[in-house]
């Protein structure tokens, strides 16, 4: 028998269910609010966060595909979106969603700015990782031999599962997480065969020096060249007020100093409508971007992903 409640009535119902955690039957409702009237982003965006709360991150990114096709300016569907493609491993297409998220929440003053910061970040640590696993891959022969055969045995168990099963994106989830750790086991094994043991440090806590031509031929395909180093970030680098790393950083026209965007805004919605360094009056009309310095973090991330977790 066919529903007599109204699209919205069913979203309603939807929220209620939410609330209550009972994210499946929210499902439902919003599902039913989606055959009532499909053009309507809100409905699909709603049963999106639904299934990032039950880990069905494919489920997520088709809702959110189509809540930006029918609303390119909504900032939740580019953030679940993004928060999904990083846990399905895909960094590169996170880090794009999630920027286009945080440009959106800039806008539109979202209160949750912050928390796509923090996803963002992520998104570029993992692409780091990601990158730094290529460029050793690219210096070592028994780093790349291993690390195909992961993958190789990652792809078979995940062509294994069914795609129709209620459960496969919580498989799928899990052969990656189960990659993920046995990747970390190779390169902690891999850095501590070329280092005294005392010295052993996990892999992202390292970087590999260029061969120089007094090295020994075999230096490029041969990870001893790895040369650990102090995880320290230049100061200039970090937020005046939280001493994080910055992501998008404004000068204040008031004292010339330097600091997260999202900070000072935070900082001014507790009522604080002054610089926090020289205490002058001030309003977000009063900040400038940093490009400059934006470059050059983004630059030193994209060698230092660690940073991200300073």
């Amino acid at each position: 028998m066919a529903s007599t409640l109204t699209a919205d009535e069913h979203k309603l119902r939807g929220n209620e269910y939410f609330k209550a955690k009972e994210y499946e039957d929210a499902i439902q409702e919003y599902s039913k609010a989606i055959v009532k009237d499909p053009r309507v982003a809100v409905y699909y965006c709603n049963r999106a966060n639904c299934c990032l709360k039950l880990e069905q991150y494919s489920k997520v990114v088709t809702d959110c595909e189509r809540v930006v096709e029918l609303d390119p300016k909504n900032v939740k569907g580019y953030y679940f979106m993004g928060k999904a493609r990083l846990e399905l491993g895909q960094p590169y297409h996170a880090l794009s969603n999630l920027k286009r998220a945080y440009e959106l929440s800039l806008d539109q003053r979202s209160n949750f700015t912050k928390d796509i910061i923090t996803i963002l970040s992520e998104a570029k640590k993992q692409k780091w990782i990601e990158e730094e696993r290529q460029r050793i891959a690219s210096l070592s022969d028994t780093y790349k031999y291993m690390k195909d055969l992961i993958e190789q045995d990652m792809d078979r168990q995940i062509q294994a599962l069914d795609k129709d099963a209620r459960d496969y994106d919580e498989d799928r989830a899990f052969i990656l997480a189960d990659r993920e750790h046995r990747l970390q086991q190779l390169e902690t094994m891999l850095a501590r065969s070329s280092v005294p043991e005392e010295n052993a440090r996990p892999y992202i806590q390292h970087k590999t020096a260029p061969p120089t031509p007094q090295d020994s031929p075999q230096l490029a395909k041969n990870v001893s060249s790895v040369a650990y180093q102090p995880r320290e970030v230049p100061d200039y680098l970090l937020d005046k007020i939280t001493y994080e790393f910055m992501h998008d950083p404004v000068i204040s026209t008031k004292s010339g100093v330097t600091y997260e965007r999202n900070t000072l805004l935070e900082h001014f919605g507790h009522g604080r409508m002054f610089d926090p360094v020289s205490q002058a009056p001030m309003t977000e009309h009063d900040m400038l971007p940093n490009r400059a310095l934006k470059e050059a973090c983004e630059d030193y991330l994209s060698k230092n992903g660690w940073a991200v977790d300073y």
